[in-house]
């Protein structure tokens, strides 16, 4: 879950009692009141590589209602590159890592101008820092995930044999520089914090053999890795309460991605099947699309009482990413258009985002660049006179 949250709460709380204090000196003076909100949506596009299309940003403005997509290119001179992965918004700055340039690109979340270009290979070296996928942020620190030195060979059966590990870097946000590097499994992808402790999936690229969860002690850097039959393919995790809750994205053949929970004894079950999932407070918000199916679910699973109810009953033509608004608890999903003339997902061509209220009814769709990845929020606190 994305750790801001809380810090941007405990932020206005402390900012709220400093306002009533000041309040109490003088009743007459208008001071500013600090408010949670949010502005916007960025849409991170893989691009396709296989077409030499590059990653792109789209940002949708919640005020007036319009998407501009390339956002990154205008304000920089120069494109994103290929295969952007992943980003989050941390304070004032907006990070997107970019696989296929082995980068994370620092931006003001405002005016998204550059502040920094971060080579993941020459701040880890080239061994660790290649393939840099997903991203958490914690006290300061942001946090990165690198295939690095995992390798894959596939057989001619198509099985997938793997070695290796992969790596985290923990990058300052203040000096960009590198703080600690982790050694975790192989092909790691999702990551997030909770109480000191670093939660990283290491997928395995669905060979299905060596897939596991490590966990780091961020206080001791002791780590621990766990392992499940059942969790085979990680790529994204949460922490609520005394669970553990992974995206298992099975080996995209007999065993059908889904969502898992892990407790606090170890014990691993399997909630629901699910494709893709956004974790938000006490929720979990799921698309279950599998490659071939014609329909598909869209879920709301309450982590507090374990109920489960659909979110809506629209949908997207051929969905690849989902996000929810921290704010607003607006939930976006990011899809392929259907290609006029093969009939299938249009993979070069410019996708869509469709925009759910929290009742589930579709506000807004918005086209956005080539391949959605990922989702972030233009949120944070704001300064108001009433």
């Amino acid at each position: 879950m994305k750790n801001y949250l809380l810090s941007m709460a405990v932020m206005l709380m402390g900012a709220s009692l400093l306002t009533s204090c000041l309040s109490d000196d003088d009743d007459k003076k208008q001071d500013p009141v600090p408010v949670l909100v949010s502005n916007g949506a960025y849409v991170v596009c893989g691009g396709n590589m296989s077409n030499n299309i590059d990653g792109s940003l789209t940002y949708y403005d919640y005020k007036t209602k319009t998407a501009s997509q390339k956002v990154f290119a205008a304000n920089n001179g120069r494109g994103l590159g290929m295969t952007a992965n992943d980003a989050l918004v941390y304070g004032s700055k907006m990070y997107i890592v970019v696989d296929g340039e082995n980068t994370v690109e620092v931006v003001d979340a405002k005016t998204l101008k550059s502040i920094k270009q971060i080579k993941t290979t020459e701040l880890m070296g080239v061994e660790k820092g290649v393939h840099p996928r997903h991203i958490t942020c914690y006290n300061g620190m942001i946090y990165v995930s690198t295939y690095g030195a995992s390798q894959s060979v596939y057989g001619e059966d198509w099985s997938v044999t793997t070695s290796g590990n992969g790596y985290v870097a923990a990058i300052d946000t203040l000096s960009f520089s590198l703080k600690n590097t982790y050694t975790v499994g192989s092909f790691p992808e999702g990551l997030t914090v909770y109480n000191d402790v670093l939660y990283v999936c290491n997928s395995d690229y669905s060979a299905c053999t060596k897939a596991s969860i490590s966990m780091i002690d961020l206080t001791t850097n002791a780590v621990e890795e766990y392992k499940n039959e059942k969790i085979v393919n990680p790529t994204m995790i949460a922490v609520a309460g005394i669970g553990i809750y992974v995206l298992d994205m099975g080996n995209y053949a007999d065993k059908a991605s889904g969502v898992f929970m892990i407790n606090g004894y170890g014990n691993c079950s399997r909630l629901f099947d699910a494709s893709f999932v956004a974790f938000m407070g006490s929720y979990i918000y799921a698309v279950n699309a599998p490659y071939g199916a014609t329909t598909q679910d869209y879920i709301r699973y309450n982590i507090q009482d374990g109920s489960r109810v659909s979110f809506t009953s629209d949908g997207v033509y051929s969905p690849n990413t989902i996000g929810v608004d921290p704010i607003s608890g607006h939930v976006f999903v990011g899809s392929y258009r259907q290609n006029a003339d093969t009939g299938y997902p249009d993979y070069s061509g410019n996708a869509y985002v469709a925009e759910y209220d929290q009742m589930g009814s579709k506000v807004k769709e918005f086209d956005c660049g080539v391949g959605p990845t990922a989702i972030a929020f233009n949120a944070g606190i704001e300064y108001v006179k009433y």
